[in-house]
């Protein structure tokens, strides 16, 4: 048996008659006894205080029902460990005044195991809190005590109803954590449809109170699915409500009611958002479109952006798989990435297999996606493009024809005249962005620089397979100066295209009138 002490002992002294007599209250020694020298040992006590079931089991947590009735066991022996039989032992409540002893005087007899024991229960099912009660024995002129601290709470017993011992309900918890689930049809990995709200019943005191039953009320009603409308608290004074979302993003508070009572509170505030990523809400973009083809591991960040219905983000991780024909994309773990707050990059690279001039790069990028509608997942999908071209492979174009000649043009009268056209390849591609258009003279006739497209700037249209009129050369606009030139003449000028540590070169011959400036 478990037991809990507090004791209060006071050591007896007497003065003994010169013939060494004496003797305590009926059965119980006073004293020790008398040595051949004729003077005594005093004899010291134990008190312990013990608190049990009404069925004799002891109560470790040292708490009971308002509803229960239990046992006070004061338990009286001497400090050898002898039962003291036939000792009054008197009961007390220090404090809170909760209990009401059976026998209302609080006095019991010690039996011949040294225990005197009356019962207590609270004075009423709302007299909750914590108290101290005391039990003392007086041998002789020494007062022999121990006491013990007890709490009285809400617990529910049979045939006590639970209603009346709640006193509040406060909101706990919610699964998820963040209070926010996915719209009905998008639920997965890390994302759900459904909430799990607790609310916990307390009494007076803010002890659980397991039994009662709760009703539960979605604020505004109809915008989610409430599983149940009612629930009871468990051992721990916990209930639960369920929540489902619908098709629709909204925002809703549950609310939870003691049966029959005023007593409630509400959630905090849930939310449902985040559907399925639809196709019209799948968006393709880069860092970069046209691209260094004589670069291996010249690259653009292909940004995939996925939202649903509504316009939200989709819940975190969409997965997408990015695939090519010319170069690489992705990488080795993943061919492509998985979203966060709707958003993730791909990386797309230059290397063999290198398309040729004229041929554009396809990056598609797909995810799967469940549609409510067809009840099934369904695929999305885009097609981004690139282009990979060579300075190798540019040069000067009027129109359609390749330029190796300025032909006659007209100087005005500063001797000025300004040459308009493109720079790009063959096949119509702009070189790759950033390169840069330079043009020396081979004369000291004639002055000539760039003026307009250099160095070149990244455009593309990146959602058509194929070319689109007019072309994606860069335009271009050289000026031409003459200083003294007395009499018509001809001389080549040298263009270079240069990306990166590539360059190439290749003349054109400029005519040119005579003309002095006019001054």
């Amino acid at each position: 048996m478990k037991i809990f002490n507090c004791v209060v002992a006071v050591v007896m002294t007497a003065a003994l008659a010169a013939c060494g007599g004496g003797g305590g209250s009926g059965g119980t020694p006073g004293f020790g006894g008398s040595t051949g020298g004729g003077s005594v040992t005093p004899a010291t006590y134990v008190m312990q205080l013990q608190l049990q079931t009404s069925a004799g089991v002891d109560i470790a947590s040292n708490s009971f029902a308002a509803s229960d009735s239990v046992k006070l066991v004061a338990t009286l022996k001497t400090a050898a460990g002898a039962a003291v039989p036939n000792e009054v032992v008197t009961f007390a409540e220090s404090g809170s005044g909760l209990l009401q002893f059976t026998p209302t005087v609080a006095t019991a007899l010690t039996n011949a195991s040294g225990q005197a024991v009356i019962e207590a229960k609270a004075g009423a099912l709302d007299a909750l809190g914590a108290t101290t009660v005391s039990a003392t024995a007086t041998l002789g002129t020494t007062a022999y005590a121990a006491s013990r601290n007890m709490a009285v709470t809400g617990a529910v017993v049979a045939g006590v109803d639970p209603q009346t011992l709640a006193k509040g309900v406060n909101f706990v918890s919610a699964v998820p954590a963040d209070k926010s689930i996915v719209i009905a049809g998008a639920g997965g990995n890390g994302r759900s449809e459904t909430a799990i709200l607790q609310y916990k019943v307390v009494d007076g005191s803010g002890a659980a109170v397991p039994g009662v039953r709760v009703t539960f009320e979605a604020i505004p009603a109809n915008v989610v699915t409430l599983n149940s409308t009612t629930g009871t608290t468990d051992a721990s004074g916990v209930v639960s409500a369920s929540v489902s979302s619908k098709i629709l993003p909204t925002s809703v508070v549950v609310k939870a009611t003691v049966t029959g009572s005023a007593l409630l509170t509400q959630s905090d505030t849930l939310t449902v958002t985040t559907g399925t990523a639809v196709p019209g809400a799948f968006d393709l973009s880069a860092t970069k479109f046209v691209l260094n083809r004589d670069i291996s591991g010249d690259s653009s960040t292909i940004r995939v952006a996925v939202s649903d219905a509504n316009g939200n983000p989709v819940a975190d991780g969409f997965p997408v798989v990015a695939t090519t024909t010319y170069g690489r994309v992705g990488t080795s773990d993943r061919g492509g990435c998985t979203t966060v707050n709707g958003l993730c990059n791909i990386e797309y690279q230059v290397q063999n297999p290198r398309p040729l001039d004229g041929v554009r790069i396809p990056v598609v990028v797909t995810g799967q996606a469940y549609s409510a509608a067809a009840g099934t997942d369904v695929t999305i999908s885009d097609t981004i493009y690139f282009n990979a071209t060579s300075v190798s492979e540019g040069g000067l174009y009027r129109g359609t024809e390749l330029v190796t000649s300025f032909g006659a043009l007209t100087f005005d009268s500063g001797c000025k005249a300004v040459w308009t056209g493109s720079v790009g390849t063959a096949k119509g591609f702009a070189l790759p962005a950033g390169s840069t258009v330079t043009i020396d003279s081979l004369s000291s006739v004639v002055g000539a620089s760039v003026t307009l497209g250099s160095p070149v700037v990244d455009s593309l249209n990146a959602r058509a397979p194929e070319l689109s009129s007019p072309s994606t050369r860069t335009g271009v606009a050289l000026t031409f100066t003459l200083n003294e030139a007395r009499t018509a003449g001809s001389t080549n000028l040298l263009v270079n295209l240069k990306a990166g540590n590539f360059v190439q070169q290749f003349p054109v011959t400029l005519n040119y009138p005579a003309c002095t400036p006019a001054t």
